[in-house]
């Protein structure tokens, strides 16, 4: 499925930085948690909520597809 909406394109966006956090996470680093933890100690948290959400709809987009 291709993106064709803003909202697809950054679900996407997130869905891939989810792919490579849980990459990271295989080897014990947490990736958003070092980088956004100097920021703001929650905003990993939410983010990786919004990562959560944006599966979810990725996930629904694709099977509530119209047929073309």
């Amino acid at each position: 499925m291709r993106p064709q909406t803003s909202v697809d394109w950054i679900a996407f966006a997130l869905v891939i930085l989810g792919a490579f956090a849980w990459g990271f996470f295989v080897f014990d680093v947490n990736i958003l948690d070092l980088l956004l933890e100097a920021i703001w100690d929650p905003l990993d948290n939410i983010v990786f909520a919004l990562i959560a959400l944006a599966g979810l709809y990725l996930l629904a987009r694709a099977f509530m597809r119209k047929p073309v």
